[in-house]
């Protein structure tokens, strides 16, 4: 038997009460059963803790130890009992939004301010999809950007909403942009007519190391087509990627909507039909659960107008950095979007 908080409530209770009879009944338990549990603490903590006559029961020299380091026990759990429910409320009271590798929380943020009752959201950044999903499923944030990489066609002519493992976790897919190479301006393969895979069997890569296991997914890849990737770089999606791929002459597979820093382009690859959709993920159980309609919406004309290049809607300040108008495969709305 090991000693519990519990154990040490009922302690008290009893040396409170001066009865056993009285003490189970405050604490709705039988009293045969608080008796028994009494004779096991009594074992474990080696000798008697109340002695019995025909008025009730007192605490023994040890028994009365063991209540006074009981009841400043107690009262530490009570007080941190008090802050994790504030703590909770607190929490609960202002919406907290996450994104890891997506390239589009700007629009995001900017469609967040357009949504009623001019909430200040809370901003966290992952460190990794993994992470995200994490913070997800414990309840530490309520809304997330999330990415998944896939070679299917999203046939459904309607957001697609998916539930995780029966968690409090959904997300509504909006939204589908390919993935595309990004490389040095003057790097040879930036003019070729075309791009296939079989080009980039001797080129370096850049990969991102960490929870992803980036590393493996493009290892999977390129095993595809017959080759083992040479990465020899490690950068996170939100470093200088770009420096990296303008001085080191190196490649690496990008969102469409990324931007990229001057120097480099970003080309179609013929042969690899990857795309990423991007999706609204959020806990069914927050009081921000019913805007997330609104915001997929306002999120959908924000990527609308930015797809088709028509500005900067909204304050939005950035576009697409697609510096190689010949590549193709530009972002595709998704069909569920309103077209106004």
């Amino acid at each position: 038997m090991d000693l519990q908080l519990r154990h040490l409530r009922h302690l008290c209770a009893i040396a409170d009460a001066g009865s056993l009879n009285r003490a189970a009944i405050a604490l709705g338990l039988p009293q045969p059963a608080l008796s028994r549990q009494v004779r096991r603490l009594e074992q474990l903590l080696g000798g008697p803790l109340f002695e019995r006559d025909c008025n009730g029961v007192r605490p023994t020299a040890l028994g009365l130890e063991v209540i006074h380091h009981a009841e400043s026990i107690i009262q530490v759990s009570d007080r941190l009992g008090e802050q994790l429910r504030a703590h909770r409320l607190k929490r609960r009271s202002g919406v907290r939004v996450c994104w890891a590798t997506s390239a589009l929380h700007e629009p995001l943020l900017h469609c967040l301010r357009q949504l009623p009752g001019g909430a200040r959201p809370r901003i966290v950044v992952a460190d990794s999809s993994r992470s995200l999903t994490g913070m997800l499923r414990a309840g530490d944030v309520d809304v997330a950007l999330r990415d998944r990489c896939t070679s299917e066609e999203l046939a459904d002519t309607r957001c697609v909403s998916t539930e995780s493992g029966g968690d409090l976790v959904s997300e509504i897919v909006w939204a589908e942009s390919p993935v595309l190479l990004a490389l040095a301006a003057d790097h040879p393969l930036a003019t070729a007519p075309a791009i296939t895979m079989a080009d980039l069997a001797e080129e370096d890569w850049i990969s991102v190391y960490g929870p992803d296991r980036c590393h493996e997914e493009l290892r999977r890849i390129c095993g595809k087509f017959g080759f083992t990737p040479r990465i020899g770089h490690d950068v996170p999606v939100s470093g200088p990627r770009s420096d990296v791929i303008r001085h080191q002459r190196c490649v690496a597979l990008v969102q469409a909507m990324r931007p990229m820093g001057p120097g480099v382009v970003r080309r179609e690859i013929a042969d690899l039909p990857m795309r990423v959709r991007h999706a609204v993920a959020f806990r069914r159980d927050s009081h921000f659960a019913a805007q997330i309609p609104l915001l997929v919406e306002l999120l959908g004309q924000a990527y609308e107008e930015l797809a088709s290049g028509s500005g900067t809607p909204g304050g939005l300040t950035g576009r697409p950095a697609a510096t190689d108008t010949r590549a193709a495969g530009g972002p595709r709305p998704h069909p569920s979007w309103p077209h106004r």
